[in-house]
């Protein structure tokens, strides 16, 4: 968990974590999570404590100077070359790409707020962990960073003309989205109310109209519940 929710929304939503539970306890009731809150230094004992990690949005930015920043960029670099699947959502798809190489920075282009569609990328054919490929996803947007330029190894997912680069992988170690499969409408909404003085004229009122849009966030956390379960049995038989 890489943030605290606003006072107002922390007490009717908890925290990312608790988005991230009930998200995928859609898919799957037997998941064991834990829960890490890097603003306070907390880590897995053992690198290898779970199955996999997945590293939730922030304000803060990659780019930002903060300790914490430091020591989890160190943490995703260490989990990568022990071959235990990463998982990464707004800020944590920045900060995988970050830490593995790539880049990512804050947008000319502004902010991407409500419910966006993207484009699939080719593909020869779909990674194992797909259980369908859409041509078009749509996930709960609300960002102004971006990764601008992919880790070596990655290949692009999803994206679109104002984030080229809204979902990437790299074979059976990470898998990373800009987009947030863990809000819900009411939450977004709340959230875009509370900023809505930092958006240009009619971008507000424009992503609350979209929330009408169906999303595909349970698709993405049967990808991700998929994704985690592949490359872990890679890194079992590795072992």
């Amino acid at each position: 968990d890489c943030d605290e929710l606003a006072a107002p929304l922390k007490k009717d939503f908890k925290c990312y974590a608790e988005m991230f539970r009930r998200l995928l306890d859609s898919v799957d009731g037997a998941l064991e999570l834990g829960v890490y809150s890097v603003l306070d230094n907390e880590y897995p004992a053992e690198i290898n404590e779970c199955d996999g990690y997945l590293l939730t949005g922030s304000k803060t930015g990659v780019y930002d100077s903060a300790p914490w920043l430091d020591a989890l960029q160190e943490f995703v670099r260490r989990a990568y070359l022990s071959q235990i699947p990463l998982v990464g959502i707004c800020f944590g798809h920045q900060m995988l790409a970050h830490s593995l190489g790539g880049r990512a920075q804050k947008s000319e282009l502004g902010w991407g707020i409500g419910a966006l569609t993207q484009q699939r990328a080719s593909m020869s054919s779909p990674p194992s962990w797909m259980d369908e490929a859409p041509e078009q996803l749509c996930l709960i947007y609300s960002h102004q960073d971006q990764v601008i330029e992919l880790p070596e190894g990655a290949y692009r997912l999803y994206g679109s003309e104002f984030c080229p680069n809204g979902a990437f992988y790299i074979p059976g170690r990470v898998l990373a989205f800009q987009g947030h499969p863990e809000f819900t409408t009411e939450y977004i909404a709340r959230l875009m109310h509370s900023r809505q003085e930092r958006y240009q004229a009619g971008q507000y009122e424009h992503a609350l109209d979209s929330l009408m849009r169906p999303l595909d966030n349970a698709l993405v956390a049967r990808w991700i519940k998929q994704f985690v379960k592949d490359g872990q049995s890679r890194t079992g038989d590795a072992q």
